[in-house]
């Protein structure tokens, strides 16, 4: 057993259409709660928005340990997962360095380059499709305030920046 490497678990077609917070209690329900895991997905709850941003779907990664050898076989008990990712009949696994690199890849994924003044559309939450012009930034480039034009109305609303994007 390695200590840099990560079991890659493939979702089943069910997995696929839950939530994280969903994917992360199967993997806690299957493991233990104190399990290291991956799931290649951003997911904060921001007011009434749930702010999502999806690397790649279909897989989860736990970190390799003796617990979770012990545990891995529960894996077929649960309906979000299909199993183990293997090749050739050998389980497939990743090593810790491809495993950082995927969450750099998946936090420099949020981190869009917005300004005061620009177009955008709103992509998910009660606003969803409509238009309108960023008046601000904060929360460290988490949230934009942005006027909407709805119903001959201007509505001033803070929309977290995964869920606009520029037009």
């Amino acid at each position: 057993m390695g200590q840099s490497d990560w079991f890659i678990i493939e979702l089943s077609e069910y997995g696929g259409t839950v939530s994280y917070p969903e994917i992360v209690a199967a993997i806690q329900s299957v493991f233990g709660s104190d399990v290291e895991y991956f799931v290649p997905i951003y997911h904060e709850q921001l007011g009434s928005y749930v702010s999502t941003n999806v690397l790649f779907e279909g897989y989860a990664f736990v970190k390799d340990s003796d617990s979770v050898r012990s545990k891995i076989t529960n894996i077929k008990d649960s309906r979000v997962f299909a199993g183990l990712l293997k090749s050739c009949g050998k389980v497939q696994m990743l090593d810790s360095r491809i495993i950082g690199g995927l969450r750099r890849k998946l936090k420099n994924s949020l981190n869009k380059k917005f300004r005061e003044g620009l177009k955008v559309k709103v992509t998910e939450g009660m606003f969803q499709n409509l238009e309108g012009e960023i008046l601000s930034i904060g929360d460290n480039g988490r949230v934009a305030n942005i006027k909407i034009s709805c119903l001959s109305r201007e509505i001033i609303a803070p929309i977290p920046t995964t869920c606009i994007r520029e037009l």
